[in-house]
């Protein structure tokens, strides 16, 4: 990912991380992306219109016929929704003097829950278009645009909320906090002897918030803002990084909430699971590479972990890691019931261990240790869980065929 040299001060890389988990996941191809990188560096990028809901621009490659239009388009939030956003942030006060000073605090990354939609939009959010194509999907234009994109929220993780309808003008104004002024560009007056002139003085008698923000009552309750909120330098290796804190720090606030809701917790001390099970939050995504590291696994492995963990929990991991014995009876079922349903009735179907393998379909189905058949889809040569899993083996194999199409 190609970033500004010199970012502002108030530059934020978890608001970028966010924005590049949900778009790389939502883009699912790591060559398109690749090329989409390159681009920024070969093509003529003209500026990216951000709007709400979507971040378009002209971009031509050279020797091309033609400019290309690529499109990232982002859902929105509706009106209502924004003002219960807007709300939620404005009860935290120890969020208050950042976003005064026209900045997102980090853990807003994460901020929503029942009733609050999380800002920073998840991959099922994001969509591409392109003049290069009829049909919608990623192409290296519209992955150009993204990487854009996220060089824009690298410098003003506002640029977020304007793609998803919101406003941080509308949000300061909910804390009841004064806009920013530009002292480059504001009116120069002549002054003589002492005192202000007398047009400036009242231009900011009448600028004045006409209800300023209260202060902060004192008080000893514990808020949902984290401790490790606000600029940190990372600790003295090998003690894990800021961020790694944060994330361990809300998996454990989240778990303290399931056993107070009597949620039942997960079983073992299997570190390739666990990693699993925190990294198949698509906001976590950006510990991926890091975690691939520590448990010897190459990147694209543990991101097919964290897949599996997202559709299918441990089960769909433990399909992943390794054949398991599966009855005989139980795949001779499974083949009968997926035979109406295969594009090539006539090619050859592959059975072995707890597999069931469609090579011209291009699909397998996993049987899981929780009686479910899991969905696979030929990846370049690997096999990728796919969302869908199911006790019935046609309705995962039709997921799986629905999954490669999406592709």
């Amino acid at each position: 990912m190609t970033t500004a040299d010199q970012a502002p001060a108030s530059a934020t890389r978890a608001w970028m991380h966010a924005w590049l988990t949900a778009f790389e996941t939502a883009a699912a191809d790591p060559a398109v992306l690749l090329a989409g990188e390159r681009l920024l560096d070969r093509a003529d990028i003209g500026q990216v219109h951000i709007n709400p809901g979507n971040a378009k621009t002209t971009l031509t490659v050279p020797n091309a016929s033609r400019p290309h239009q690529p499109r990232v388009s982002v859902s929105t939030l509706a009106g209502p929704e924004w003002q219960r956003v807007y709300r939620a942030i404005a009860a935290i006060g120890e969020h208050a003097d950042a976003i005064a000073a026209g900045r997102l605090p980090d853990i807003l990354t994460t901020f929503g829950n029942a009733d609050v939609t999380r800002i920073a939009p998840a991959p099922a959010d994001i969509t591409f278009t392109c003049s290069c194509r009829p049909d919608p999907g990623i192409c290296p234009h519209s992955a150009a645009v993204g990487y854009r994109v996220a060089q824009h929220v690298h410098a003003n993780a506002g640029v977020l909320l304007t793609l998803r309808g919101g406003s941080i003008k509308e949000l300061r104004a909910k804390l009841g906090a004064p806009e920013p002024t530009d002292p480059a560009s504001a009116p120069r007056t002549e002054r003589t002897g002492a005192g202000n002139d007398a047009h400036e003085a009242f231009s900011r008698f009448t600028t004045r918030p006409a209800h300023p923000r209260p202060a902060r009552p004192r008080t000893t309750q514990t808020t949902t803002a984290p401790p490790l909120d606000g600029p940190r330098s990372d600790p003295p290796a090998p003690a894990p990084t800021v961020q790694a804190l944060r994330l361990l720090t809300r998996d454990a606030a989240a778990r303290a909430r399931d056993i107070l809701a009597g949620r039942p917790l997960p079983v073992g001390d299997d570190p390739v699971q666990d990693a699993a099970r925190l990294l198949a939050d698509p906001a976590h995504r950006a510990h991926l590479e890091h975690a691939a590291e520590q448990l010897g696994l190459s990147t694209l492995q543990m991101r097919d972990l964290a897949l599996a963990h997202e559709y299918g929990g441990a089960a769909g991991v433990e399909a992943v890691l390794a054949p398991l014995a599966a009855d005989t009876d139980a795949l001779a079922h499974a083949e009968a019931a997926i035979q109406p349903h295969r594009p090539a009735p006539l090619a050859s179907l592959v059975s072995q261990d707890n597999q069931l393998t469609d090579a011209a379909a291009r699909v397998q189905l996993r049987l899981g240790t929780d009686g479910r058949w899991y969905p696979f889809t030929d990846w370049h040569g690997t096999w990728r869980p796919a969302p869908g899993p199911s006790r019935n083996p046609a309705t995962a194999y039709k997921a799986a065929r629905r999954a490669r199409r999406d592709r």
